[in-house]
């Protein structure tokens, strides 16, 4: 294949612009890193959606939107304000919204029982995931008695994912024989899954010494946890493309795709990396 010039000149513009935005808005201060991953939330909603019809699926959007906006808003209320009692039952009260897709489903002309799982299944694929990391990024700090921003987590992981990315490629290209999953994914092989893990790990003692907030032990936890299932997470997504007959979840990103195909290994990667976090007292 002859090499495209303009084609690459996109595809890199397109990386600098995304990569500068991402680490930008995370870094720079909680309500950045919010409004990112909110606009991150409806968007994917809007991928995952599309995919969903291309299945034959019609969720009710609408619907889907506003639980994604109840949940961020639930999970950024939750550390600052001290609520009343009726309050505090806010997360089964999103649970029971849930529950009343089921009775939004009787009225509609074409009711079906798949609708109401699609729905449910974008929920937990997007949304919940952008509430862990909004979630994660906050620490209560015992000594001042108060809430810390602390983003350190989510740039070390989105490093993890990067080269854990660009490590199963190198490795994969030049010692790659055993594929990992060829139905799903046929450049995936064995050699490059578990040179990504390795480059990962020796990335965790870098990070270790960059964001000290974390012990090194816990750095290489989270380095294997986001390898591994951010790949599983990447092949999550491909498996749902196939099925749908798409090429990109979207056109957001000129040579890249959408947000999806973007940030679906942080998504994936996220609710594991949380209960560790979560199992360790760490949260």
């Amino acid at each position: 294949m002859a090499f495209n010039v303009k084609t690459f000149y996109t595809r890199a513009t397109t990386a600098l612009v995304f990569v500068a935005l991402l680490l930008g808005c995370v870094w720079y201060n909680y309500l950045s890193f919010i409004l990112f991953f909110t606009v991150v939330s409806f968007i994917g909603l809007h991928e995952f959606f599309k995919i969903g019809e291309n299945l034959n699926a019609q969720p009710t959007k609408i619907v889907g939107y506003v639980l994604n906006l109840l949940a961020i808003l639930i999970t950024i209320w939750y550390p600052f304000i001290q609520m009343p009692n009726y309050l505090k039952f806010l997360p089964q009260l999103f649970v029971v919204f849930c529950f009343c897709l089921f009775i939004i489903e009787l009225f509609r002309e074409t009711s079906s029982l798949q609708n109401v799982a699609y729905l449910l299944l974008s929920l937990l694929y997007v949304t919940v995931p952008c509430c862990m990391l909004i979630s994660m990024v906050m620490h209560f700090d015992y000594a001042e008695v108060r809430n810390v921003f602390q983003p350190q987590r989510i740039v070390g992981m989105i490093f993890f994912i990067w080269l854990n990315d660009t490590g199963a490629y190198f490795v994969g290209s030049f010692f790659g024989k055993h594929k990992f999953y060829e139905k799903i994914s046929p450049n995936k092989t064995w050699e490059g899954t578990l040179g990504g893990i390795a480059f990962c790990i020796g990335l965790s003692f870098v990070v270790a010494s960059m964001f000290p907030q974390l012990a090194q032990i816990h750095w290489i936890a989270i380095s294997v946890i986001v390898a591994v299932f951010g790949t599983l997470g990447d092949l999550v997504e491909s498996m749902l493309k196939r099925l749908a007959g798409v090429k990109d979840s979207g056109s957001l990103m000129p040579g890249h795709g959408g947000v999806l195909d973007r940030f679906d290994s942080l998504f994936f990667a996220t609710p594991f990396v949380f209960c560790y976090l979560a199992l360790m007292g760490l949260l």
